[in-house]
């Protein structure tokens, strides 16, 4: 009955309490705004009256001040300073204070400044400044002795509205609501059956009655359903008890509330005993493999109401000790979104476990030989519907294509995805082919990662038929890029070493025929000054012979095996060099990018070969590029190993990495392969095929080496090497040799050349300018000659039968040292030239010759002393 009377107290203080709360508020907010609208008004009271002074008062004061009646001026503000509320005027000019009234008390005040003029023929003139000051005081004052009797009487108005809205919630609704709480709190639907009863006059049929059948009803359903579940719970119990796997149930806080009789069996507790125990008493699990306990999976599932599984390394501990090796999990109780408990289900699988074990060791035996195994273990299978599928694939995989062993085993169309268009057919061929024969399949060939690189690939393996009617193919697929790349290299060493032979014997003989040409060309320019018109032909002839000449040397440059105008070179230096003139070779339509790494190491190059090179390979870009594009230049120091300097026939150490990356059209395998080769063009007549040759050529005498990449409709890489020039103070000079005016001699020369023609054409020339001449068309007959006559001047072609011209100058070398030497010839060829003086070998007089080019190289060499 107490606790009654308090919850009546309650409910009757909070009502009070909230309309005595809302009333106070109502009382402040009416009474606020009536003393702001009060407050309002004596202000613009004050305005007006300040408004007053300006319209009556001012003129009146400025005329006064204009006369300087003083007296007339005090009478004045001091008849204004009795209107209320203004506590101090004054009046004053720039230059004093005329009179003043009252004065300034307090903070709360308003000040109105007001100009005083007078017009005076025709003009007004500022004559001083009238001064009010209004204080707020009286204002707040008059506030404060109303704010009172406004609160008070708005306050007994509220208090009274309140009062008679209280009764009536009390009489209509606060009395019943207690009597169905009594209700709600004294019966019990297990016990009484007794309805609730409100007293209340029959005639109300409202919302009280509905809520009394509500309960009513409620109270009679939740008897039966009572009932219901007991059932229910009755017959859960027997089906837990008969379930085959051992089941432990939980409340929301972990603690047990059901154990059936295969979980008592397992855990070694009984139901009675686990009951209200921790579930992580009486399940205590350890890893099977290290002996560590593991995490309780209870703790988890009540806190995120995910269904948990434990790992099938779980071994379960009994109450006596006992082991038992299970697979378990464990599920949130739900209702709705609320977790009521935890169910754990598990079983004993200590056999399977054991089987299990045995067979993980088996696999990881398994495992680590295809480890060992140098590329791709795999399983290939194709069923009796022509559907392909890798059952397994070993994780090698992805370091070799790019693609991770799962996605493959997922798809292994994948696998045929990445095959090189131009070996796909012959891959689907060969697998036919096995397939119905079952034969050993055996292929080659290229795979595209990912990234765009190409990796070549063997495969070999026997099929067998299943069951089913699958052919499936065991086998190893053997990463063999190195091998195929070094084969490539050494092919196209060889290749090139060969073209370079022949090229160059071609050149040879080429350069002594076009230099019989271009001599008698000369001869008869001399000789025709008289016939302009033969003079004029005559030049033609001589020009038709240099064009001729610089074809050979472009031949040449091919053939030759070291660089001869070698020097310390910055290749970064170079290329900002030749910057602004590759940018207007490649036009506007293509970006020129540089990326140059700082501190470059130089390199010992021919400058001139160098950007001949350079030059070639961008234009071959460009014309590889249709449309806009980009071309990247690209340099940076690295260091070759022993496998890489395999693959470009180097010897492994620092080298400079010089890059050309188009983003032009690409070019086929077929392509790559013969883009060095001489005479080679894939412009039709707009090129000659010796562009690339001869930055072959460039490179391989420089000690380097090329790689070329190309994907089609991608673009093209040419990665040269260089190596790191160690001394960069020693410089090869380059000889240079003036020509003179005054080219005729008396000097004695023996001319040596086995082409009897440009053996006579040297002689004519030489005689024509006063020199001796003897002439021999082979080294042994020079040799006689030397032993009879006095030689100033051995003049020598380099490749001749018997006896070669480097031959004959160590010969003479060591026999007639005051004899001076110059070899010439159209193609030095590879000699060992250890012996001879290095002049001789740098300072060779090229094929062909015109007549200046001779006379001045002989006449700088006669001239020389020693």
């Amino acid at each position: 009955m107490k606790k009654e009377n308090r919850n009546k107290s309650s409910i009757a203080r909070r009502f009070i309490f909230y309309i005595v709360l809302f009333s106070s508020f109502v009382t402040l907010v009416i009474t606020a705004f009536q003393l702001y609208r009060d407050y309002k008004i004596d202000l613009n009271l004050i305005h007006e009256e300040l408004e007053q002074i300006e319209s009556v008062h001012l003129d009146s004061l400025s005329a006064a001040l204009w006369t300087s009646n003083s007296k007339l001026l005090q009478t004045s503000i001091e008849g204004i300073l009795k209107i209320r509320d203004i506590q101090y005027i004054e009046i004053r000019d720039e230059q004093k204070l005329w009179n003043k009234a009252g004065e300034i008390i307090g903070d709360n005040n308003i000040e109105r400044i007001y100009p005083m003029t007078y017009r005076h023929r025709g003009k007004d003139i500022d004559i001083g400044q009238l001064i009010v000051n209004v204080s707020l005081n009286g204002v707040y004052q008059r506030l404060y002795d109303t704010i009172w009797v406004v609160l008070v009487s708005n306050a007994v108005k509220t208090f009274l509205v309140v009062l008679f809205i209280y009764f009536l919630f009390y009489n209509l609704i606060a009395r019943h609501l207690f009597a169905i709480s009594d209700f709600s709190e004294k019966q019990h639907p297990l016990s009484d059956n007794k309805p609730l009863m409100l007293e209340r006059n029959d005639k109300y049929n409202d919302e009280f009655d509905v809520v009394v059948r509500s309960i009513n009803e409620m109270h009679t359903r939740l008897h039966e359903k009572i009932h219901e579940i007991d059932q229910q719970k009755k017959y859960l119990s027997q089906t837990l008890d008969s379930i085959g796997d051992a089941v432990i149930t939980t409340d929301d806080r972990g603690k047990v509330t059901r154990l059936n009789p295969v979980a008592e069996e397992l855990t070694g507790w009984t139901n009675k005993e686990a009951e209200g125990q921790s579930v992580s008493v009486i399940f205590s699990i350890v890893n099977a493999s290290t002996g560590e306990a593991i995490a309780n999976p209870v703790e988890k599932v009540l806190a995120t109401g995910e269904i948990v599984y434990l790992s099938n390394h779980t071994t379960l501990i009994s109450k006596g000790g006992q082991k038992f090796h299970i697979a378990d999990s464990a599920a949130p109780i739900r209702d709705d979104e609320k977790i009521l408990g935890m169910v754990l289900v598990f079983n004993d699988v200590t056999e399977q476990y054991k089987i299990r074990e045995a067979l993980k060791e088996s696999e990881k035996k398994l495992r680590l030989i295809y480890t060992q195994v140098p590329g791709i273990v795999y399983q290939f299978k194709i069923d009796a519907q022509g559907n392909r599928s890798f059952p397994y694939v070993s994780p090698a995989v992805e370091q070799h294509i790019g693609v991770p062993a799962d996605e493959l085993m997922k798809d292994a169309e994948k696998w045929f995805e990445l095959t090189h268009p131009d070996d796909s057919a012959e891959l689907e061929r060969s697998i036919v082919e096995s397939m119905k024969n079952l034969s050993v399949w055996e292929w080659e060939g290229r795979f595209i990662k990912n990234n765009g690189e190409v990796v070549w690939l063997n495969g070999i393996s026997t099929p067998e038929r299943t069951d089913d009617g699958s052919t499936l193919w065991h086998g190893v697929i053997v990463n063999v890029t190195e091998r195929v790349q070094a084969d490539e290299t050494i092919r196209r060493t060889q290749k090139m070493d060969a073209l370079g032979k022949l090229t160059g014997g071609i050149a040879h003989d080429y350069n002594n025929m076009l230099g019989v040409v271009m001599g008698y060309a000369d001869i008869l320019k001399d000789q025709l000054d008289d016939k302009p018109v033969l003079q004029q032909y005559a030049e033609k002839i001589g020009h038709a012979g240099e064009r001729g000449a610089k074809l050979t040397k472009k031949l040449l440059s091919f053939s030759k095996n070291k660089t001869t105008d070698a020097e310390s070179l910055n290749i970064n230096t170079a290329l900002k060099y030749e910057q602004h003139m590759l940018e207007k070779t490649l036009t506007s339509r293509i970006k020129l990018e540089l990326k140059l790494s700082e501190e470059l190491w130089p390199v010992n190059l021919d400058e001139s070969e160098f950007e001949d090179a350079l030059l070639n390979i961008c234009i071959n870009a460009m014309h590889a590029i249709k449309g806009n594009g980009k071309l990247i230049l690209e340099t940076c120091n690295a260091q070759v190993n022993e496998v890489e300097a395999r693959v470009l026939e180097l010897t492994a150490g620092d080298y400079v990495k010089f890059s050309l990356r188009d983003t032009g059209k690409g070019m086929s395998e077929e392509i790559k392969e013969k883009i060095f080769d001489p005479f080679y063009s894939t412009k039709g007549e707009k090129g000659t095929g010796l562009g690339l040759s001869q930055v072959y050529g460039f490179v391989s005498r420089s000690g380097g080496a090329i790689k070329v990449e190309s994907v089609i409709d991608k673009g093209t890489e040419f990665v040269l090497f260089f190596p790191r020039y160690l001394d960069e103070n020693t410089k090869i000079e380059s000889s240079t040799t003036e020509i003179k005016k005054e080219t005729n001699g008396k000097e004695t020369i023996l001319v040596v050349d086995d082409e009897v023609d440009l053996l006579a054409l040297t002689c004519e020339i030489l005689i024509q300018h006063n020199y001796r001449v003897f002439h021999a068309d082979n080294a042994k007959y020079a040799l006689e000659i030397l032993q009879q006559e006095k030689i100033d001047l051995l003049l020598s072609d380099i490749i001749m039968p018997d006896m070669d011209g480097y031959t004959l100058a160590s010969i003479v070398t060591e026999k007639y040292p005051h004899v001076k030497i110059q070899l010439a010839s159209g193609f030095p060829g590879e000699h060992d030239v250890e012996n001879v003086d290095a002049t001789l070998s740098k300072n060779i007089l090229h094929k062909p010759y015109n007549s200046s080019a001779l006379l001045a190289c002989v006449q700088d060499l006669l001239s020389r002393e020693g």
